[in-house]
């Protein structure tokens, strides 16, 4: 068995004989007061194993936010942001998500400054030390890096993190559980890709096929992208080869630390459950009272678009406009 066979094998196990998706899908009230074992055996028990992209974004507001709420949390950014990403990532990975696409840091961060590229990036080499992370690693939670972060991190200053990053990989690759993928320099994965598909024709003789260009990248056999949580702007980044235009995409309105557990269950049946209804295939086949809901709604929302955003001119931040803003009327 191939090194990609057996990942595959690992990502695709289930536990249960029959798993809770075999019954009839629960409402969302449901499935909100569920324990959280069965929510997981719930999800894991669905043929194709959920992928979630989830890049951890906002997070220097939501630390001002935490910080003017607990005024005696003395721990600086860094340690707090950690910490809160493990109970994110702990709490998503209880539920049954199987795989986290996490992109963390693009391109972008070079303009921030050497010092503050320094500053971040230094956060990597304590998530080993992060308790509520050993807990996880522990259980069997692997962790892999990928984009061009080799290369990136290849200066005398950042080595130590380069290093850090291919000791998590190492002491991590045994585990049985789920998979925590960090996204570094991803942004721009077309050379890497183009290199990549050069070398394996030269070694096989013919292009490669998709899945053998995702396990060539990612040097790791995945499943498609299932889902994708973003903040605030709809986009979705840094995830190259995984999206098939069939994963379903959110977006929260406050920052991705401040994700709560019924927000996730709700993400989960939607995805799971709501957007797999069959779409009406005969509009004129509705009863009369459908009809008119249905042109009711077009009606209240005529002219709104999900996105179309503002610049708050008191934080200077983007803000969505939403049904009932003033700039609606």
């Amino acid at each position: 068995m191939s090194r990609g066979d057996s990942e595959e094998k690992r990502l695709d196990s289930r536990a249960q004989p029959e798993p809770e998706s075999a019954h009839s899908p629960p409402s969302l009230p449901e499935l909100l007061e569920w324990p959280e074992e069965r929510v997981a055996r719930w999800v894991e028990g669905f043929e194709i194993p959920v992928v979630m992209g989830w890049p951890f974004n906002g997070t220097r507001r939501w630390y001002l936010s935490h910080r003017r709420s607990h005024p005696d949390d003395d721990r600086d950014y860094l340690t707090t942001l950690a910490r809160r990403q493990a109970e994110c990532h702990r709490m998503v990975f209880a539920h049954g998500v199987r795989v986290i696409m996490a992109p963390l840091f693009g391109g972008e961060l070079l303009e921030r400054g050497e010092a503050y590229m320094e500053y971040v990036l230094g956060g990597l080499s304590g998530l080993a030390e992060d308790v509520l992370y050993r807990e996880m690693f522990e259980a069997g939670l692997r962790v892999r890096f990928y984009g061009d972060y080799e290369e990136m991190l290849d200066t005398p200053s950042l080595r130590p993190v380069l290093r850090a990053c291919e000791s998590l990989e190492s002491a991590t690759a045994s585990g049985e559980g789920p998979l925590l993928m960090i996204g570094l320099f991803a942004d721009e994965p077309y050379p890497a890709i183009s290199r990549l598909s050069v070398e394996f024709a030269a070694e096989h003789g013919r292009t490669p096929d998709r899945r053998e260009l995702i396990h060539a990248y990612y040097g790791i056999s995945l499943p498609d992208l299932s889902l994708y949580l973003g903040f605030l702007q709809p986009q979705l980044f840094d995830v190259p080869l995984l999206a098939t235009g069939k994963e379903d995409l959110y977006y929260t309105l406050n920052p991705s630390p401040g994700l709560t557990e019924p927000q996730l269950r709700g993400i989960l049946h939607d995805h799971l459950v709501t957007r797999r209804e069959p779409e009406v295939a005969d509009y004129s086949s509705l009863s009369s009272d459908a009809q008119a809901a249905l042109v009711a709604h077009n009606e209240r929302f005529s002219g709104i678009t999900l996105g179309v955003g503002r610049m708050d001119p008191l934080t200077g931040t983007w803000l969505p406009l939403l049904p009932g803003d003033d700039e609606f009327g």
